[in-house]
């Protein structure tokens, strides 16, 4: 290693082009929709036609005929006739006649801790708009900087690309900061594969399972590792000062590499861990036994082939439909791991979670997928989200500046020019700032953010500074239905169990089955509990009047960007409660995921 942190013969131009050389696409042909499951991996083989008859029994995998499907069949049982998926099948604290482990606790809560403690490299509230030009400008011609100043992943600049009207012909500055390396170093990648791979079919492909799946094919390995040696390259050659890198015709992407990126940047090219060891460190903590009772209780609020399904993705970790062929899926994803080889992210974490189900089910239906192959769907929609970025970068001038520093810190050195080399000026005004929930008590802080970030929005009535609350139940012990006392807790959870009877199947249920029933419900009996005086007395308690006046900000009452709590109306008052439209939703947004349900989401904006 020299100083950089870099070994040295990194950049020798002849292996660069003999990697590029053997590149080849993967031995099967992208998913554009659902495959035939017929696959014999030991054989190398697999239909080619599409999936168009599900199997009646679990919906997970689809045939072009009866004669794949028999064919399939000795493969398929396993998941098919998969002991989850049965009507006997219980948590192992019924079956073993104890309370699970999530009601006693004991030695195992430390290491509980540990496994909750990773990096959210997929996010964990839904991709958010914020633009909503429609309730706002609702100029298609307008110029618009955004500063996503805490970013996590890409999933909110996604989603806000891919929600501008086709006939958008403005200009978009979008500041990416997060002081997690591994985080932004992955975004870096992201759009380095989508601005800068010829094929934007299979540029999207390998940016998709690059930023979710845990393995990938080979040959995307070799793709990502000739895109990310030549930046390492070309910043070696320019004394590891600001980058300006083309995405594109129309676009761009500006950063500076750092001695901390550079070490995981050479990590994701490295040989040295092996399939193996990899799915071991993986399977360490997300099949960590000792959050067994934690898993069965998820599957116990499951439909029988999502638990499947589940399963499958928490052994495998690869977003794919479930009859698509994966033996090729060979190669480790390290950007999921840190240099010495530990999982980066927590034991539950789920991509599912960054997305509206309800859209990620209806774009895999449109593809030929079923709502059980829940995966698959994601797969399907993913694709569809990374194309049209990998489309909007080659339409739409667009500009990212991306940078690792601490949210204030950012603000400040905007503010002094210090980053004006970087193509940030002291000057630069913001149409959003997106601050994620560094506006919670034990993070930054409401008061540090608003006080940084105030000079840098636009003055005007459209500009805003949107964020969310997620912890601050914790402070506030009203906040959620647990702490508001027993008996607000009684009534509400009375009401859930009147709805969730009306099912019939309560009917049918013995005493352990109502036991677990009541430990799934009372993990979204917040979904009916209005927070919003609790709220307001957290936001108060927070010196939330004196800030607004010192920052020249006005709390939106009525909001125009996003809904002020998951699932109501985007305008609704404080005081909406969730809204479902039917048993699917329902379904899909409370017990698919795993939200708390006190998540409260903000707007600041000029008085």
């Amino acid at each position: 290693m020299n100083d950089t942190g870099l070994p040295p013969n990194l950049f020798n131009s002849e292996a660069i082009d003999d990697c590029l050389q053997k590149l080849t696409k993967p031995k099967y042909p992208l998913p554009l929709v659902l495959p035939c499951a017929n696959v014999e991996p030991k054989l190398h083989r697999a239909c080619g036609n599409p999936g168009t008859m599900a199997c009646s029994s679990c919906k997970l995998v689809s045939y072009c005929s009866k004669d794949c499907q028999a064919t399939h069949w000795h493969r398929h049982k396993k998941d098919c006739k998969n002991s989850l998926r049965s009507t006997n099948w219980r948590p192992s604290w019924t079956v073993e006649r104890r309370l699970p482990s999530f009601m006693v606790g004991g030695p195992v809560e430390a290491e509980w801790s540990a496994l909750s403690m990773g990096i959210s490299l997929w996010g964990n509230t839904p991709a958010m708009d914020v633009i909503n030009l429609p309730n706002n400008e609702n100029d298609a011609t307008k110029d618009f900087s955004l500063a996503f100043i805490a970013s996590g992943d890409l999933r909110h600049v996604v989603r806000t690309v891919n929600c501008l009207p086709s006939n958008y012909s403005g200009n978009l500055k979008i500041l990416l900061n997060d002081h997690n390396v591994p985080i932004v170093c992955r975004n870096i990648v992201v759009l380095l594969i989508l601005g800068t791979t010829p094929d934007k079919t299979m540029a999207v492909d390998i940016a998709l399972h690059f930023w979710y799946s845990v393995f990938m094919p080979v040959e995307y390995c070799i793709t990502i590792s000739a895109i990310i040696a030549l930046l390492l390259e070309r910043a070696k050659n320019q004394g590891f000062g600001s980058l300006a890198i083309p995405l594109g015709q129309n676009s761009s992407l500006t950063c500076t590499i750092t001695k901390p990126m550079c070490i995981y940047f050479v990590h994701y090219l490295s040989t040295s861990f092996s399939v193996q060891e990899i799915q071991a460190q993986h399977d360490k903590v997300r099949n960590a036994p000792s959050r067994g009772d934690y898993r069965d209780k998820m599957y116990a609020a499951l439909r029988p082939s999502h638990r499947v399904a589940f399963q499958h993705f928490r052994r495998f970790g690869l977003i794919l439909p479930c009859g698509a062929p994966n033996a090729h899926f060979n190669a480790p994803n390290l950007s999921f791991f840190s240099p010495e080889g530990e999982w980066l992210e927590t034991d539950y974490a789920d991509p599912l979670e960054g997305w509206d189900v309800g859209d990620v089910v209806n774009v895999g239906k449109a593809h030929g997928a079923h709502a059980e192959d829940i995966y698959g769907c994601l797969y399907f929609f993913l694709s569809e989200q990374l194309r049209g970025v990998a489309d909007r970068l080659q339409t739409t001038s667009t500009s990212f500046f991306v940078q690792m520093l601490d949210a204030c810190d950012l603000g400040r050195k905007i503010r002094d020019g210090s980053l004006a080399a970087d193509g940030i000026p002291s000057s630069i005004r913001f149409d959003r700032i997106e601050v994620s929930n560094i506006i919670d008590a034990d993070y930054v802080g409401l008061n540090n953010v608003l006080t940084s970030w105030s000079p840098l929005l636009c003055d005007n009535c459209t500009a805003a500074i949107v964020g969310y609350f997620m912890n601050w139940f914790m402070i506030q012990g009203d906040g959620r239905v647990s702490g508001a006392g027993g008996t607000v807790n009684a009534k509400l959870m009375s009401s859930l169990l009147d709805k969730v009877k009306q099912g019939g199947e309560w009917n049918h249920m013995n005493l352990s089955d109502m036991e677990t029933k009541l430990y799934i419900l009372a993990d979204v009996v917040d979904t009916v509990y209005d927070n919003s005086k609790p709220f307001s007395e957290f936001l108060k308690k927070q010196g939330i009047n004196d800030i607004l006046k010192k920052t020249g900000l006005t709390l939106r009452r009525k909001h125009t960007i996003v809904s002020p709590r998951l699932q109501v109306p985007l305008k609704a008052k404080p005081n909406a409660l969730p809204q479902f439209s039917d048993d699917d939703s329902w379904y899909y947004h409370t017990l698919l995921t795993s939200y708390t349900w006190a998540e409260r989401f903000v707007e600041f904006s000029r008085r």
